[in-house]
């Protein structure tokens, strides 16, 4: 009995949640989770795709190779003779 210190009314049931809570929390989630399933599933599927043309012709798969460092090894000389700049 000294659970109650008030009235011996039990205290009133809470609703449930709606659907445009479950909507809300679904969005939420997806919005946290989409930068990195996306590179995910892009990673994934580019490398299906390196492997289907390295399958179709070995010479398709090395030059995406290829283009794939020349593009690496072009944005290194870009920031290389670009520097930021500093703020003192």
């Amino acid at each position: 009995m000294g659970f109650y210190y008030g009235s011996s009314e039990p205290p009133p049931e809470e609703k449930g949640g709606s659907a445009k809570d479950v909507v809300m929390m679904t969005v939420a989630v997806f919005r946290v989770l989409a930068l990195p399933l996306g590179i995910l599933v892009g990673g994934m599927a580019g490398l299906v795709g390196l492997f289907f043309l390295f399958a179709w012709l070995p010479i398709a798969g090395l030059g995406v190779m290829a283009t794939a460092v020349l593009a690496v090894c072009g944005y290194a000389v870009w920031e290389w003779r670009h520097p930021p700049e500093l703020k003192g």
